[in-house]
This record gives C-alpha cells, sequence and structure tokens, in this order.
C-alpha cells in the first residue's frame, strides 16, 4: 500500500515532497488537504505537512481537515513549534502523531520519518498475524460485538452457550493483546475487514 503525503497546494509542499519521496524507499502518493477524505484507508500511512498550520491562523481549513482525519497511522511534520496546547490536544486525542516541528534539520526528519513509517510497518505486521490466528468463529463473535451486544444475545444470534461465546470472548482478548469489550471492539473495528464488522 501507498504512504500518502498531504500538503498544501504550492511549491514549499511540491519541494518536500520530493525531499521525502527521493530519500525514503516506499511507494508515495501527494495530494492536496481535503482531496482524499473517502479513500484513507487504501493508504499504510498519511503523512501531513503542516506548514500552513501556524497559531496565528487556527483554527482554518486545514486544522478541520485534520480533526477529521480517520486513519490509525497519521503522522505530522514540519508543524510550527508554537502551537498552542488547544490545536494540539484534540489532535493527539485523534492519535496524530506529532513528528518534527519546523525546527528540525533534513536529516532529523528523514530519520525519524523512516524510522515511524518502519515501526508503523512491524506493527500492522503484528496486528496481521493477530487476525491471521484469530478463527473464523472468533472474528464472528468479535464482529457482533463491536455493535454492542451482550454475550446473551451474541449467543442467541449465533446458536451458541453464552459460557462458549465468554470463551470465545478470552481467547479473542488474549490473542488480540486487549483487556475489555470497548477494547476489542476498537481493534475489530481497526483490523477486520468491513464485511466481519
Amino acid at each position: 500500500m501507498p504512504i500518502l503525503f498531504l500538503s498544501d497546494s504550492g511549491l514549499h509542499g511540491d519541494l518536500l515532497y520530493a525531499l521525502i519521496s527521493e530519500s525514503l524507499p516506499f511507494t508515495w502518493e501527494k495530494s492536496e488537504f481535503g482531496k482524499q477524505k473517502h479513500c484513507l484507508k487504501h493508504y499504510e500511512s498519511i503523512i501531513v505537512d503542516c506548514f500552513p498550520l501556524t497559531s496565528k491562523s487556527i483554527p482554518n481549513a486545514e486544522f478541520n481537515y485534520l480533526k477529521n482525519i480517520d486513519h490509525p497511522r497519521v503522522f505530522l511534520i514540519n508543524f510550527a513549534g508554537d502551537l498552542p496546547s488547544h490545536v494540539i490536544k484534540p489532535l493527539e486525542e485523534r492519535k496524530l502523531v506529532f513528528l518534527c516541528d519546523n525546527r528540525a534539520s533534513q536529516k532529523d526528519l528523514i530519520n525519524k520519518l523512516g524510522t515511524s513509517i518502519q515501526s508503523s510497518r512491524n506493527a500492522a505486521d503484528g496486528d496481521s498475524r493477530s487476525r491471521l490466528l484469530l478463527t473464523k468463529r472468533e472474528q464472528e463473535i468479535l464482529g457482533h460485538l463491536t455493535t454492542g451486544e451482550p454475550n446473551s444475545i451474541i449467543a442467541s444470534k449465533l446458536h451458541l452457550s453464552e459460557h462458549t461465546v465468554k470463551n470465545h470472548m478470552y481467547n479473542i482478548f488474549r490473542k488480540i493483546g486487549v483487556k475489555n469489550r470497548l477494547q476489542a471492539s476498537n481493534w475489530a473495528k481497526l483490523h477486520l475487514q468491513a464485511e466481519q464488522i
């Protein structure tokens, strides 16, 4: 899967994209803010050039776009070093990673970005292995779990005993490394295919 580089239109974004895409051996695509809203899930990671995100212009269209971005691996680069907490906090809550501010050297930017992309790939590989370890029945139960149904309803729908569902839940939690139903539901939404949820 390719990695998406998002920036505003203009020479600055083009130059930064050229530097990154030529320095890091991944498959890259470039787009402007707001143009890739509905197909973000088709990218391995999203790298966002936050050059237009300044403390003086918040809230702006880019900030609102970032607040609503729905992807598990988003790395923010080239942001102003003086961003206030009311800007940083909502983005951190969305699990966006502030990687390098605009004072970072090119070498530092490339090193941090390469390391972060590789780490996210390794984590994704681990998630894929976890998904493969789940049996068909466990995946089915996990899919029902995302709707918030209690064990009794899941058991009834799948023609199982409630005790069997509990045993499956225990095995699911252990295999995917979560501690409760909410974490399991969030994991399923990120890692199970849409038709299984």
